[in-house]
């Protein structure tokens, strides 16, 4: 008897050995996980404000600490300025006339609207055909000339141009091309850098064609070039270049005053005729 009661207390006893080691486990675990959400405890926090998870599972609002927004920027005040208010007095007070009308004042009762002119129509403006045509008939005929002026570069070296006018038709087409030639160029040439070595004053005292050749009489201001050998030369090729242009010219003799020259300063041959190759 006492044999098998001291069996069954060793049996009871081992029992008692092995279930405080499972509960032990569990609290062993529970304090591991216990210690590591605790240590964690920062990191976790910030995963929650970071995603929101409990503002979204419980659809309240979550207090968000200033560290987790870095990057947020200060809040922005508006502040509204309400313009004055001014003040105006009354239509009435300034203007009084037109507020009402003067019952006093004599003003006259249907008087009548001013006259004004009509205009013509625009047709009655412009001539007639008729006479547009008879203007047209007695303009004078005009033909393009071809005059030569100079160029002169930033070196000093002289460069005949040609210059393209028209000019009214005449008995004289080699008078009045030169005569153009000796009025210089215009304000537009000018500024392309155009200009006449011709000197001033030099005058045309008659002009004929005998042959192939234009002999020209000049005054006496002809002689006297200020830019010595290198103007005279110039004003021959200005002279000769626009004479030439004429498809009868073959080369030009010059005179002064009716005469015969043999030099043009101290070594310009003049006496003979000159064309275009001989310059």
């Amino acid at each position: 008897m006492n044999m098998g009661v001291h069996g069954t207390g060793k049996n009871n006893s081992n029992r008692r050995r092995k279930l405080p080691a499972g509960i032990l486990f569990w609290m062993v675990f529970f304090i591991i996980i216990l210690f590591l959400f605790i240590v964690n405890m920062p990191t976790i926090r910030k995963t929650l404000q970071s995603t929101r998870l409990v503002e979204r599972l419980t659809n309240m609002p979550v207090e968000v600490g200033e560290e987790s927004l870095p990057d947020a920027e200060p809040p922005i005040s508006v502040i509204t300025v309400s313009p004055p208010v001014e003040t105006y007095p009354e239509l009435t007070d300034v203007l009084p006339e037109l507020s009402a009308p003067d019952e006093d004042a004599d003003t006259p009762e249907n008087e009548p609207a001013p006259e004004v002119e009509a205009l013509p129509p625009p047709e009655a403006a412009m001539p007639p055909p008729a006479e547009v045509a008879a203007l047209e008939e007695n303009a004078p005929e005009t033909r393009e000339r071809v005059i030569y002026f100079v160029k002169i570069d930033s070196s000093g070296l002289v460069f005949t141009s040609p210059v393209r006018r028209r000019v009214p038709v005449s008995d004289s087409p080699l008078i009045d091309a030169l005569n153009l030639l000796l009025r210089g160029p215009t304000e537009a040439e000018q500024k392309q850098g155009l200009t006449s070595l011709i000197p001033e004053g030099v005058r045309i005292q008659n002009a004929r064609v005998a042959g192939n050749t234009a002999v020209i009489s000049f005054n006496e201001n002809f002689m006297f070039n200020s830019y010595g050998a290198e103007g005279y030369i110039a004003q021959l090729r200005q002279i000769i270049w626009t004479a030439t242009e004429f498809p009868n010219v073959y080369d030009v003799q010059i005179l002064i005053e009716g005469r015969r020259v043999d030099f043009l300063g101290e070594s310009i041959r003049i006496g003979r005729p000159i064309g275009r190759d001989s310059l």
